[in-house]
């Protein structure tokens, strides 16, 4: 199976919130754009509020090198080429880094459906600036869980720790939670994820993907809220959007697909969405789990 990297995610989209960035091959960019000017000159000239102290700490990676800064300096193109993906949402704090993916990838088209399945991401006020952004997942399946801190490590940069925590209704359940204002906002602003109701939650710009990623997606909705019982390979959601999304991604591969709805008492009615053809789907899904996670 061919795990193929297509789209580049354009870092434009994330202007206006205060990421900078700590790169060498950003830094080494700006030393060759500054040229045989001194360090004055060149503030002028591009008209840097800045001061020369200021400038050496950004080209020796003291601290972070403004986003907007280095797009205006040396252009999307330029950085795009760079291929530069660390990117920090405070001055200097290692802390609140991550790595970002700079092209789409099976793996992280893996994260995403799990992050659609059984995944929460919060901005939540009053909380202090590390804990105010979060992305987290609780699940029974230690296997699962494990499998999405395996693939959040690669793609991001940083681990977390899983834990076991007990609820308020006595069950015990496994917790995973990231803290990190850039990764927050890479799955918002590119994937459209965020603080939603269940019921309209979706999945976005799906026909850019590879037939590859497409299978990736399935199988992170499948870990987090899916099942293969009696022969039937069913995902299960609240919302009317992500039922006709799964719909359209499993016609997209080669697959047929029927729907139900159920309504029960009160609540927001659950859709069902059952494969045909079940048996080879479900080997393609595992032969991706195995590459994925278990080579």
């Amino acid at each position: 199976m061919d795990l193929e990297d297509d789209a580049v995610y354009d870092l434009r989209n994330l202007i206006g919130l205060g990421f900078r960035f700590k790169d060498r091959k950003i830094a080494s960019a700006l030393i060759k754009l500054r040229g045989n000017m001194n360090i004055v000159e060149f503030l002028d000239k591009y008209n840097l509020k800045i001061s020369k102290n200021a400038f050496s700490d950004w080209t020796n990676l003291r601290y972070g090198i403004p986003l907007e800064t280095v797009l205006d300096l040396l252009g999307w193109e330029t950085v795009k080429k760079i291929n530069a993906d660390l990117l920090f949402s405070g001055r200097a704090s290692a802390y609140a880094c991550a790595r970002l993916p700079c092209k789409s990838s099976v793996e992280l088209m893996y994260l995403i459906g799990t992050i659609i399945g059984d995944g929460s991401l919060r901005h939540e006020k009053g909380k202090t600036y590390f804990e105010s952004y979060f992305v987290s997942f609780e699940m029974k399946d230690k296997e699962i869980i494990t499998y999405i801190q395996s693939a959040f490590s690669r793609i991001f940069g940083f681990k977390k720790p899983i834990r076991n925590i007990k609820r308020k209704d006595g069950r015990r359940i496994y917790l995973l939670k990231y803290s990190n204002k850039v990764v927050y906002y890479f799955l918002n602003r590119f994937f459209d994820l965020g603080p939603r109701k269940a019921k309209s939650v979706g999945i976005t710009k799906h026909n850019g993907m590879t037939r590859t990623q497409k299978l990736a997606l399935l199988l992170g909705l499948y870990h987090t809220d899916g099942s293969f019982s009696q022969g039937k390979l069913r995902f299960y959601t609240s919302s009317p959007r992500l039922k006709d999304d799964v719909s359209t991604l499993l016609k997209e591969i080669g697959y047929g697909s029927k729907e139900y709805r159920y309504q029960r008492g009160m609540y927001d009615p659950e859709y069902h969405v059952e494969v045909k053809r079940p048996d080879r789907l479900i080997c393609e899904l595992q032969e991706l789990e195995e590459i994925l996670f278990r080579n």
